[in-house]
């Protein structure tokens, strides 16, 4: 019996070297684990590390592209807007150009007609002057010597006028054309009243 004590007692300090080697074990076998597990946590990092540099290397890249495509549209389009801009303002200085020569045109046959009525009105004027500058008493209209020569003032005052036709606003030019078109026929109907 004392041989199995004995024996258990070897048993039980076997056992617990053992036990002592496993737990030994298991605690260098998790902290292998541990280390695997850091190193692959470690490693999944670094992966994802990467895959993300990648992922926002590309993505600038993309930006990068798209920026410069956006770039040249807008470069396109503009050139284009300029190309239309010019080519209508080109279309209108030359609609202008036209209507300024039109409005010369006008401006000088106005003033070639209107020189000739007036050297007209002159004319008739100094016939009529002489005719009544020798004449006196009931052979001479009444007032026709006044009449005569705010007649001559009106016409020195026309052909001053005429010199006005090239210079300001259209609407300016138009309302000294007519003023000149009514004292005009002013003149020459109180000519034809005094004769």
């Amino acid at each position: 019996m004392s041989s199995f004590r004995n024996c258990g007692v070897m048993f039980a300090v076997l056992a617990m070297a053992a036990c002592q080697k496993s737990a030994t074990e298991e605690r260098n076998e998790a902290v292998n684990a541990q280390r695997e597990a850091t190193e692959t946590a470690q490693q999944a990092a670094n992966d994802r590390q990467k895959e993300v540099s990648e992922a926002n290397r590309e993505a600038a890249k993309d930006i990068a592209e798209a920026r410069r495509d956006a770039h040249e549209r807008s470069l396109e389009a503009v050139e284009n807007e300029i190309q239309r801009t010019s080519g209508a303002q080109a279309k209108a200085n030359e609609k202008v150009d036209e209507a300024n020569k039109a409005a010369v045109e006008t401006r000088g046959e106005f003033a070639k007609d209107a020189r000739e009525r007036l050297d007209k009105i002159d004319e008739r004027s100094r016939e009529l002057h002489q005719k009544y500058d020798n004449k006196t008493g009931k052979d001479v209209p009444p007032d026709a010597r006044t009449r005569l020569s705010q007649v001559d003032r009106d016409s020195q005052g026309m052909r001053t006028d005429l010199t006005r036709l090239d210079t300001g606003t259209p609407q300016a030019i138009q309302d000294v054309q007519m003023s000149i078109e009514k004292r005009l026929s002013a003149a020459e109907k109180t000519l034809d009243d005094i004769d």
